[in-house]
């Protein structure tokens, strides 16, 4: 008997599909990038943005530290460009990207980089200012953020590989080549979760969100980049370990709290904190991303494709759950890009 058809909103799976397809086609390009840049040899990475894209870079980096000895950095371009960092030298490599590819902070770190004679990467779509001035580009023009980390790990693990620290990357790599389907079948399997989430708790006033270690910066993006910029709601994201040295005091019978529960060698942590809840909390979610394996994917693979995981259930499916509740459009801004400031 096959799966039982699930009907998601707003959301096109041959469109998915068909866009992963063309993320995954870079791979080769992307690979060329780090095998230049292994060939010519560097001292440190620095991964650099602002946004959402330091959030994505903030777990980019957890992941490689977990498995490679490479110095890297993950710096905010605006105050990189003022503080400077006495790590960042000539023969530093900086990586950073825009969906946009005109983000005022990432194109004008570029340009510093430059004029210092450090070296850049940048993914970003064509015809932009990024695209222009990056000394290494790889064109892609893609949503969905797990389809970021996919186009960032071909550098950054494929790396690692040639470094000699991270040998199963030939299998990472070719197991990557289906892993949509996989995505799929796990937005398939939380939709009915994010459902019910938003269903409940779309009308909270206030709304704390906890989580740990290669997941960190995609449980403190969801929370700024979502939940405040495109919905407008109140919320509060802290990690784990930091949640009880403060935090917790917020805890009552009106406070939301939604758990995320990670994959990774910090899990422990986050028990912790669900054993806290579930002796304090009345409102509570606890989304434990060891539900929501990728079917195909090794499970020796968790951790670097747990930011994949809980982008494709939460940006990817809770976000247009909480905009249909809310009735409030994830595409409506006051500010964000309306005018200069």
């Amino acid at each position: 008997m096959g799966r039982r058809l699930i009907n998601m909103i707003k959301f096109e799976k041959d469109e998915y599909l068909k866009m992963g397809a063309m993320v995954v086609s870079k791979r080769p390009e992307l690979e060329a990038i780090a095998e230049k840049l292994h060939q010519r040899g560097y001292s440190n990475l620095f991964l650099t943005g602002v946004g959402g894209t330091t959030a994505e870079f903030t777990s980019m980096k957890k992941v490689v530290e977990n498995h490679s000895s490479i110095p890297v950095y993950c710096v905010n371009a605006a105050e990189l460009m003022l503080e400077g960092h006495k790590q960042l030298i000539r023969n530093s490599i900086v990586i950073t990207g825009s969906k946009s590819g005109d983000t005022k902070e990432t194109v004008a770190v570029v340009k510093w980089c430059k004029e210092r004679g450090i070296e850049t990467v940048a993914i970003t779509k064509a015809e932009t200012p990024l695209a222009e001035i990056a000394d290494h580009v790889c064109l892609i023009d893609s949503s969905g953020v797990e389809n970021t980390y996919l186009s960032f790990y071909y550098i950054l693990l494929k790396l690692a590989e040639l470094r000699g620290e991270f040998p199963d990357y030939a299998q990472f790599a070719s197991e990557m080549e289906h892993v949509h389907e996989g995505l799929v079948q796990v937005k398939e399997k939380f939709e009915p979760v994010a459902a019910k989430i938003a269903k409940q708790y779309h009308k909270e006033e206030y709304q704390m969100w906890v989580g740990s270690g290669t997941v960190w910066g995609d449980v403190y993006m969801f929370t700024m980049c979502i939940l405040e910029e495109m919905q407008w709601k109140r919320t509060k994201a802290v990690s784990s370990p930091e949640f009880f040295h403060g935090s917790l005091e917020l805890v009552d019978e009106d406070t939301l709290v939604i758990l995320v529960k990670g994959v990774d060698a910090c899990r422990p942590l986050d028990e912790r904190v669900e054993k806290f809840l579930n002796q304090y909390a009345e409102k509570k979610v606890i989304i434990d991303l060891s539900n929501y394996l990728i079917p195909g994917v090794d499970a020796k693979f968790a951790d670097i494709c747990s930011p994949m995981v809980f982008e494709t259930i939460t940006t990817g499916r809770l976000a247009a759950h909480w905009e249909h509740h809310t009735g409030h459009s994830l595409a409506f801004r006051r500010y964000y890009r309306q005018f200069d400031y």
